[in-house]
């Protein structure tokens, strides 16, 4: 197999496995908001991960699934989990002093 052919399927692979992590991200979402579990979006996601495992299958392997499908598979859930408001990630962490200052403004302010 040639490497455009791998590269092309590769780049099909991501799309599916992008697409899977935020359509199951959009179902736990809308889980967590209503109460009911979205069957439609979790269905998309199966086929987009499925799609995603064929593609990663013939290009680069069985492997390559776990490997490359799972790495994309979860970044793509976190950031739209993130983006839904589901949790958030912080990447400055205040020290205990500047907490304390910060809790001593509001209780006087």
């Amino acid at each position: 197999m040639s490497q455009g052919l791998q590269l092309i399927l590769m780049v099909f692979a991501t799309i599916g496995y992008a697409g899977a992590g935020a359509s199951f991200a959009v179902a736990r979402q809308r889980q967590l908001s209503e109460g009911d579990r979205d069957l439609g979006m979790i269905a998309v996601a199966a086929m987009l991960f499925t799609f995603g495992a064929l593609c990663t299958a013939v290009g680069v392997g069985l492997l390559g699934v776990l490997a490359f499908g799972g790495v994309v598979l979860w970044t793509s859930y976190v950031l739209m989990a993130q983006r839904l408001g589901i949790f958030r990630i912080e990447a400055h962490h205040r020290s205990s002093s500047e907490e304390e200052a910060a809790e001593e403004k509001r209780r006087t302010g």
